[in-house]
Order: C-alpha cells, then structure tokens, then sequence
C-alpha cells in the first residue's frame, strides 16, 4: 500500500500556478519585494541541472548558492538519505551516538584532513551562519577576550554574531526600497559590538591605495597586512581572533600568495587565533579540499558547510585544533542546537564525502578550473568592458568596467552597496537575463561582477554552454562602455 501511496505521489499533477500564488502570497522572500518577485516554478533538479514542470531545463553554472559541489541529486547522497529516513525521524546529538555522525566525523578529521596535523574536533551545526557564530563563540571562550576582527567587503552571514562580522552592509539583513529616491533601513544595532574591521586585500582595488606588487615594503610585507598589524596592535588585549574567507564570497577575490602566509604569521606573534571561513570555498571548490591549502598554512578555527553535503540537507560544522579541542574536552560546553548531527543530515554528509574520496573531486574541480580560466582568457581579451578575471577551481568573478584604464565602474561603491533603488538595473542583472534566455543560470552577488561557480563535477561541454551564453551576454555590455 505504501508503495502505491509512493507511485502515486511522483505522478500526481501539480497546478504550478496555484504553487506561484501560494508562494508570493504566503513567504517573506530575499533581495525582492513583493512586486519585483516573479518565482521559477521548478519541478526536480540534476547534476548540474534545473528542470521546470514542462520538462525544459537550465544550466546552474552557480550551483545553487555556490553549495552544490558534486551535483543536485546525487544518487548515493539520495539513497542514503532514504535509508536514514527508514530508521530516524531525530536523535538528540547531546545525549545519543548515531553510526551517521560519526562516521561523517571520522571522514573528515582522519581521511580529508588527518594528513595537515591541525584538526582536533568537530562540533556540527545546521547552516554556515551558525557556524561562524559558533566558531565566534569558541574563540571569544578560548581566549577570554570579546572582539573578533573582519575585513573589508567580508561575508560571514546574517545570525548577530555573523552579521558582525559581515562588512558588506547589503548583506546584514537589513531593508531596501525598490523605489527611487532608494532608502534603507538597517538592522537597529546591527552589526551588534565586539567587531572591528581591517583593510581587506582586494589588489584590483587596493582600499589603500597600492599597486602589487610594487607595494611591497622593504622586508616583503604587504602594506594590508602591515596596517591589520598596526590597528590589532592597539587593542591586542581585547582581540580574540580574526575571521577571513580565502576567495571573498561575495566578490570571490583570491589575494596574492603572500597574504595568508603573513597574515598567519601576525596572528601567531600577535597571540591571537585565525577563523578560516571555508562555508564557500570548502571541499573542492577552490580545487584543493580547503582552500588554506593553497598557502600553505593551517588554522586555529575553520567553519564549513555547504559542500560537506553538497546541500542535500542542511548541514554545517566548526572544526578547531587540537589545543582549542583539548580545551573544550575539559569543560561543559553548555552550547546545544536542536538539529545539530541530524541523523539524515549526517547521513547525506556520509555518502557526500564518501564520493567525493573516490572520486577525488577536488583534483576534477582543479582540472575543471585550468578549462574555464582558458575560456575566460578569451573572453577578457575579446570583451573591453571586463576589467578583471579573478578565481580557482570552480568559482570565478569576471568584474565589468566602463573603462579599463580608469577601472571606473558601471555602478559606484559596489564594493560596499546596498540593494535600494535601481540595483535590478545593473549590468550584472543584464548578464543575469541575458544568460538565462541563453538556459544558463549566471548572476552574482555585486551589481558590478559576475560568478562562475558550477559544480565541482561539472563537464567541459557544460562549461561551453555557459561560456558561450556569457560571451554572447557581454557584447551588450561593452556597447555600454566608454
């Protein structure tokens, strides 16, 4: 009977527009208001694909939110998830040991990252905000100190702590009208205390001012590091740690070899700890399972999600190193979250990282990056409107300029904007239409930038599709230029 029950349920029809009514009148939707939202109906999704109710399909080449890393619908991750299903509805994680989390556990801190000698444990939570909240609250409780340093254009997330952190004002939760004159209305007391910001290390665009590499002071320093060193100097005694991501989520900027080296460097004499933010660029999206490992260096703290499941359930974690595990082993952390270690979360994060052990994908996302810098290379020569190309692996930026010799933007302070007024009018938003059109799915999270982040198992003639609806996309772009 079940099993007819089943049957029944995947060939039932679906009135679609009573699906978009119920949507738009019922949900408090993101980056939208009520009048600009204009929902998708979407019916399944595989690999790399989207499919709608009349069977046609568009091309993710964002995979979702930069989380899809080995592919929507994986089989292993869905047959695994129905059989935890079988046996679990929930498991209290404080009090119960499940063979799903531990086994997750066991695949990360033995199999992936046993061999880099840092990671101690691992506590999971349920999004990538949660994580960077946890890790906060680790390091403020490792340390005895209450500040947490951010850089400049940071992502961290939305929750209060996160937000903190985030020093991308479009993305603190805020307000933002879709009329003109724009307004906006932040969050009363948000970013809440206990944060500072340093200078990021964006060298396209230098906050102060330089130009790599001639930058450089005598010793080889980079002045961005050089001035993080003087601004923590003044109030090490407070500071407990300082929170980066290796590609900038939002902008995906990837700084030059040194910096993390020397960053990494300034914490350890400054005596404060390092939060490695890997929610995005983690396993395998940077082409390396975490993205520290192109540097060389190893953290105190990392946060990671979305690629540890490849988003087939909500599923995050804080890993710290031995010392900061050995700490949190003698005490009571009187910290609980009701779906920490889901048993079907923790299973689909099994078959996740299961497959992605076989199949080495952090190696085919590095193989898979050398293809789409090739095409982008084309791309920059033949389209004077891009200004920079920027990424690893599998998550790239193309920045669109007016004017390459200024480097002046179609949109200005998009580093630092907000969503009021005409932000649906960017150039971005024309790649956006235009692609889409073109069945790719392009876009990006800065009015002035695109995002290339497919899956990390993403095919060459996946990769043409895409190229190929960016290219044509961009000549309207450079009819628009100076």
């Amino acid at each position: 009977m079940a099993r007819e029950v089943k049957m029944q349920s995947r060939v039932r029809e679906v009135d679609w527009q009573q699906v978009k009514e119920w949507d738009r009148k019922y949900l408090i939707h993101a980056r939208y208001s009520q009048q600009e939202y204009d929902p998708q109906p979407l019916a399944r999704t595989e690999g790399s694909w989207l499919y709608r109710p009349d069977g046609s399909k568009i091309l993710d080449f964002l995979s979702g939110y930069i989380s899809v890393n080995i592919g929507y619908s994986h089989p292993r991750i869905q047959a695994a998830i129905k059989e935890a299903a079988d046996s679990f509805g929930f498991a209290a994680d404080h009090s119960f040991a499940t063979e799903y989390r531990s086994r997750v556990a066991k695949l990360l801190m033995e199999d992936i990252l046993g061999p880099d000698d840092w990671a101690g444990a691992v506590r999971f939570t349920v999004t990538g905000s949660e994580a960077v909240e946890l890790a906060c609250i680790i390091a403020k409780l490792y340390t005895n100190r209450p500040t947490i340093v951010s850089k400049e254009w940071a992502y961290h997330g939305y929750t209060m702590g996160a937000a903190g952190a985030t020093t991308s004002p479009a993305y603190r939760s805020g307000l933002a009208s879709d009329t003109e004159p724009a307004e906006t209305r932040p969050v009363p007391s948000h970013p809440p205390g206990g944060f500072m910001m340093v200078p990021g290390n964006n060298c396209y665009r230098c906050s102060l001012g330089h130009e790599y590499p001639a930058c450089k002071m005598r010793d080889g320093t980079l002045p961005c590091v050089h001035v993080v060193d003087s601004m923590v100097s003044a109030r090490v005694d407070s500071v407990a740690a300082i929170i980066t991501d290796i590609a900038q989520a939002r902008g995906t900027v990837i700084p030059p070899e040194e910096y993390f080296a020397q960053l990494r460097q300034l914490t350890k004499e400054l005596g404060i700890l390092w939060i490695d933010d890997e929610v995005v660029c983690g396993f395998g999206r940077l082409g390396k399972w975490f993205g520290y490992q192109r540097y060389g260096v190893t953290p105190d703290i990392m946060c990671i999600g979305k690629g540890l499941c490849s988003s087939a359930l909500p599923v995050s974690a804080v890993v710290v190193s031995k010392e900061i595990a050995e700490f949190l082993n003698k005490q009571r952390f009187l910290q609980l979250s009701t779906f920490s270690g889901h048993p079907l979360a923790m299973a689909a994060a099994a078959a996740n990282l299961e497959v992605m052990l076989e199949e080495n994908i952090p190696a085919r996302a590095a193989k898979a990056g050398e293809y789409i810098a090739e095409k982008l290379r084309v791309l920059e020569r033949n389209h004077r409107c891009i200004g920079r190309v920027g990424g690893a692996g599998v998550f790239w930026s193309v920045e669109l300029v007016k004017n390459r010799e200024t480097k002046e933007h179609f949109r200005k302070r998009a580093l630092s904007f907000n969503y009021a007024g005409d932000i649906h009018d960017s150039v971005q938003d024309v790649i956006a239409h235009k692609c889409h059109d073109k069945g790719v799915l392009l876009g990006g999270f800065m009015p002035n930038s695109v995002i290339l982040g497919p899956p990390c198992t993403v095919t060459r003639e996946e990769i043409d599709i895409a190229i190929d609806a960016l290219d044509d996309a961009l000549k309207e772009i450079d009819a628009m230029c100076d």
